[in-house]
């Protein structure tokens, strides 16, 4: 005798109110996201990155400033110490 590996009519109608509340239970709590929210959702973390976090172009800038100033700083420190 040869099983059947097929879900019939009735076991599908007698499981059918567990597999409905199940799937309320995933769309009320937002378990499967849809590919616009989840772009709407990176899009926000993008923001609060920006906004936390420098970038490697924008420390490298502020390196540079840093130097420039020293340099100046140095220079007005000469100048002074020359004056005396």
């Amino acid at each position: 005798m040869e099983k059947n590996n097929k879900v019939d009519l009735d076991t599908i109608i007698k499981f059918s109110p567990v597999i409905v509340v199940i799937f309320v239970f995933f769309m009320s709590y937002n378990i499967f996201v849809t590919p616009v929210a989840l772009e709407h959702r990176l899009q926000q973390y993008d923001a609060q990155i920006e906004r936390k976090y420098a970038s490697k172009t924008e420390l490298e800038q502020q390196g540079k400033e840093l130097d420039t100033i020293s340099v100046k700083i140095d220079k007005i420190y000469d100048y002074i110490i020359g004056k005396k």
